[in-house]
């Protein structure tokens, strides 16, 4: 072999080393991770005051947190089944805005046209003042709640947030990309890193923001592009005169046409 076909040859399986590394790389980012172990922590999983009615179960925890939780009535009475892998929505209110948590947004995830889709736990957390800040702490009270019903899919935890909810959701996502399959992100405000995009590649988003929802849209429709072309299945909605608006289950993606119900569909049974 001469000199020069020896050279050649070197190069060739220099550069198909490297795309294979990259590949790997690649291949690596896009790779989720899921929660494994959870973690006991007794001011999250004992409650302070409880409240149970034929819909909702209501729990004031020693660590601050008050939440309800909705267990679709087929599998209330067998919660401890691991097998079921029932997904989760947790549900993140607006600023100030945990008043109407449970009327707004829980009567949107127990609907039929979710529930349909397939029998879903959802979880309406409720922040300690009036907004959320701690994600430790609520990551806390995620895996509590999952330890007390099993049948609950760690795998499968999808979050929801409105206004400061949506940023929280976001920001919770960057924290613990393995808590979240997916995050729905209605007039939200968090503006990625790139250290925190690539975190955040395997999520998938359906992030909403309308051009006059002035001081809002300023600050997060980059990162809702952003999402939309570079993490796994996730869409950028936004809207000309929406003003500050909440994700609807109705709600069709300018320009792309995409449905929200139908890309729900994709993550709540997709891998």
């Amino acid at each position: 072999m001469s000199k020069k076909a020896k050279a050649l040859s070197v190069s060739i399986g220099a550069v198909l080393v490297f795309l294979a590394a990259f590949a790997f790389i690649i291949r690596s980012l896009y790779t989720r991770k899921t929660l494994k172990d959870l973690t006991f922590e007794p001011d999250y999983y004992w409650a302070e005051e409880k409240a149970d009615t034929d819909k909702w179960d209501f729990r004031k925890t020693y660590a601050g947190y008050d939440y309800f939780l909705y267990i679709p009535p087929e599998y209330k009475n067998d919660r401890h089944n691991e097998k079921l892998k029932v997904p989760l929505f947790v549900l993140f209110h607006g600023s100030e805005s945990k008043g109407v948590s449970l009327g707004r947004y829980g009567r949107m995830f127990t609907d039929k046209k979710i529930q349909s889709i397939r029998p879903c736990a959802v979880l309406v957390l409720l922040a300690r003042c009036g907004y959320y800040s701690d994600c430790h702490d609520t990551s806390m009270l995620i895996q509590n709640v999952i330890i007390q019903n099993e049948c609950i899919d760690k795998k499968n935890i999808i979050a929801f947030g409105h206004s400061q909810g949506a940023y929280y959701s976001v920001k919770m996502a960057c924290y613990q990309p393995e808590l979240f399959k997916a995050v729905i992100s209605g007039s939200g405000y968090y503006q990625l890193t790139l250290k925190e995009l690539l975190k955040v590649l395997p999520v998938q988003f359906w992030w909403g923001n309308a051009k006059n929802d002035k001081g809002i849209y300023e600050q997060g429709w980059k990162s809702g592009r952003l999402v939309s072309k570079y993490c796994r299945n996730s869409v950028y909605a936004e809207y000309e005169n929406r003003g500050h608006f909440w994700v609807e289950l109705n709600d069709v993606a300018p320009g792309t046409g995409e449905v929200f119900l139908e890309w729900l569909d994709k993550v709540v049974n997709g891998e």
